[in-house]
């Protein structure tokens, strides 16, 4: 018999486990079913990112969900930064069964202003260095060191992609984002609150942390708003 809900768990742009993983004992403390797949490229070296574009990370997420849904009736989708562009993705193309989303510090809009000089950058590197993390920021670097600047192009083009059809989503969102974001313009989720057609959305704003939130001070906030997320959604069960 399937259990009602279960979680599908997406990392980021060159994210290692760790950036998400911290959820994981909530999780399992609730028994809920979850599956947090290695992304196209991820979880190994920087070189397998190599040929990846967006599309095989929908198609990752999608297969991971496809699986989670052999053990469930419904699924909410937890993100980070490029993870939430996958979620959204799903969301558009596939939202039946989706009980919502929780979406942090969504990858929409670069910090970085040489962001916008990669389709030219890629023709003369082929990789390039991975930002680290401000001074203070409380966790450390848990990323590829250096990424393909030809998958990168890809990623923009997938924030593209997602941000001109944000009013397809209709699902049930909870964005949340930090101020002090020093790799995603805050503004990212904004954009997305306003602009998706869910009438049940969420926008929390975090003062503390860097980007990765789900490692950063204020994780167990995250973890709290995330879960109560989740509970919302879990049917009662019946006496």
């Amino acid at each position: 018999m399937k259990k009602p809900l279960g979680v599908l768990l997406l990392h980021g742009f060159t994210g290692l486990p760790e950036t998400v993983n911290g959820l994981v004992p909530h999780l399992e403390a609730e028994g809920l079913p979850y599956r947090m797949p290695a992304m196209r490229g991820h979880f190994t070296k920087p070189e397998d990112l190599v040929g990846v574009t967006w599309r095989d990370w929908v198609d990752d997420a999608a297969k991971a969900l496809d699986d989670l849904f052999t053990e469930v009736d419904r699924v909410v989708i937890v993100a980070l930064s490029m993870g939430c562009l996958v979620a959204l993705k799903i969301a558009m193309e596939r939202p039946q069964n989706l009980a919502g989303m929780v979406l942090v510090a969504p990858a929409l809009r670069f910090a970085d202003p040489l962001t916008a000089f990669t389709p030219l950058l890629s023709m003369v590197a082929k990789f390039w260095p991975m930002p680290k993390p401000p001074k203070e920021c409380a966790y450390e670097a848990k990323n590829y060191p250096y990424f393909p600047t030809k998958t990168f192009a890809s990623f923009q083009d997938f924030t593209r992609h997602i941000e001109v059809n944000l009013p397809q989503v209709q699902v049930p969102v909870c964005l949340m984002h930090s101020k002090t974001d020093k790799t995603i313009q805050w503004i990212s989720s904004q954009i997305i609150h306003d602009r998706v057609a869910s009438t049940d959305k969420a926008l929390h704003w975090f003062e503390h942390s860097g980007h990765e939130m789900m490692m950063d001070r204020e994780k167990e906030r995250v973890f709290d708003l995330t879960m109560a997320f989740i509970r919302a959604r879990t049917p009662a069960v019946e006496a």
